[in-house]
């Protein structure tokens, strides 16, 4: 295993008291229970590399304890003194580290600690680079989350590992909770506000990374806000970034939705007494839900990314919902290679996803193929620009609505021939835990009320879908 060269930059930026935190004599007792007794190399190895040793001499012997493990050879005192006359070591100061510790009983305890430490040098030099950073570096804020990511994944440690049947117990009696929600008529995951769509995909789960899709004005906004809506009436706190509108526009829609008065009239203030009542009420009721609104222009998938965890610590972070992924500005600020950006963009989502165990639900615009298809129902190849998005989502939806293109009506399978009037269509064109296909939904002119096109009816052996 080869040392960590990038920490070299690191190290520029001694502290003014040029004092890094270090053990020699731990050192010197990981080493020497390593030569005494090799066995205990792979696990030393699954809890540090080679720069968790602040002595280079000492860095430079485990890299070659390391090298020797990798080509099947034992590391012992003999082989490791060969190879370390090839590095100017002398043999004496190699057999004196056997002199240092008895055993290798207590190497994985002292490994640990040789990584805490490691852990330590490293912020402390993070933070005297930072000031530099700081005063030259017009992209600091994405350098330091860069860099901390990159320091938190050391501390993190490579032996995570779960045996198998730890995770068998775990996911059993997640089965069994969800067999309770089930035969209780409840929503496994977090709700999404439409019955038939809970049914299809048993609600939000952690981890997930949800891709809306769809052309301008056919409601991804609106069905955001239904989602948001109806996972915070059940305590999920969310976050929603939009990089499109204001958080007052948002709040308004909202509003409009909850209260159910005129979105026109809402918009240039014609309201009469009684639709004051009702938008008193519904703001009386939302004011209470945990959503939390981030309208920043240009902001980066860093950024939401920082956002989102520092709301998580504060219990404010159960959602994350992404308004839309064409607007999300690149990390480095330059546009170069925008498939590959979007890529990025759509991965750093994914991983936004599995790190906080949340659904994050990025909506995403299509291309103008849709139009040019005569029954203009999206398809997986519409994504623009981009077919990593399809790659990281576990579940990719599209909103439509034929009204829009002239189509009167259309093939609502169990439904049989509907009319479009007030009605679209959610096509569930990737679903890794479940079917694909589409259900239809009913809406107001406004797209301020979203509901589901009839009750759902109970679980038979024709499922609408």
């Amino acid at each position: 295993m080869k040392r960590n060269r990038q920490e070299k930059p690191l190290k520029e930026a001694i502290p003014d008291n040029g004092y890094l935190p270090n053990d020699a004599s731990l050192e010197a007792a990981v080493l020497g229970a390593l030569l005494l007794e090799s066995q205990y190399v792979p696990d030393v190895r699954g809890i540090i590399t080679s720069t968790a040793f602040h002595d280079p001499t000492n860095a430079a012997l485990y890299d070659i304890i390391c090298r020797l493990d990798d080509k099947g050879e034992t590391p012992d005192l003999l082989s490791v003194v060969q190879k370390a006359k090839a590095e100017n070591i002398a043999p004496a100061y190699v057999a004196g580290l056997t002199q240092a510790v008895g055993s290798g009983v207590e190497v994985q305890n002292h490994a640990r600690r040789l990584a805490d430490l490691e852990l330590r040098r490293r912020l402390i030099l993070f933070s005297s680079e930072l000031k530099t950073q700081a005063e030259t570096n017009d992209e600091v804020i994405e350098w330091a989350m860069a860099r901390l990511d990159g320091i938190a994944g050391t501390a993190s440690g490579i032996d995570t590992a779960r045996h198998i049947g730890d995770v068998l117990a775990e996911t059993l009696r997640d089965l069994e909770r969800r067999q309770q929600a089930y035969n209780s008529g409840e929503c496994v995951g977090i709700p999404t506000g439409l019955p038939h769509l809970d049914r299809i995909t048993g609600g939000w789960r952690g981890g997930q990374l949800v891709i809306l899709g769809a052309r301008p004005a056919m409601g991804k906004t609106a069905m955001s806000l239904l989602f948001a809506r109806a996972a915070a009436s059940t305590g999920v706190p969310v976050c929603l970034f939009s990089l499109e509108m204001p958080d007052t526009q948002l709040a308004g829609r909202m509003l409009v939705g909850k209260s159910d008065v005129d979105a026109g009239a809402f918009r240039s203030g014609n309201v009469t007494t009684g639709d004051w009542r009702r938008i008193e009420n519904g703001a009386e009721e939302l004011k209470t839900l945990p959503v939390y609104l981030f309208d920043t222009a240009a902001t980066t998938m860093a950024r939401i990314r920082s956002q989102s965890r520092t709301m998580q610590r504060r219990g404010k972070c159960g959602m994350v919902i992404i308004d839309y992924l064409q607007l999300v500005a690149p990390t480095s600020g330059k546009r170069d290679n925008r498939e590959r950006e979007v890529a990025d963009m759509s991965r750093a989502a994914k991983l936004l996803a599995k790190e906080l165990n949340i659904p994050v639900i990025l909506l995403a615009q299509l291309s103008r193929k849709v139009e040019e298809r005569s029954d203009k129902i999206p398809m997986l190849s519409d994504l623009r620009e981009s077919g990593a998005i399809e790659q990281d989502a576990d579940m990719v939806i599209f909103i439509d609505r034929p009204a829009v293109y002239g189509i009167e009506s259309f093939d609502a399978g169990y439904y049989g021939t509907i009319s479009s009037e007030g009605i679209g269509r959610l096509t569930i064109a990737k679903n890794r835990e479940g079917c694909t296909g589409f259900i239809p939904f009913r809406h107001n002119e406004s797209l301020t009320k979203i509901t589901d096109y009839e009750v759902i009816p109970q679980p038979t052996e024709a499922q609408p879908f």
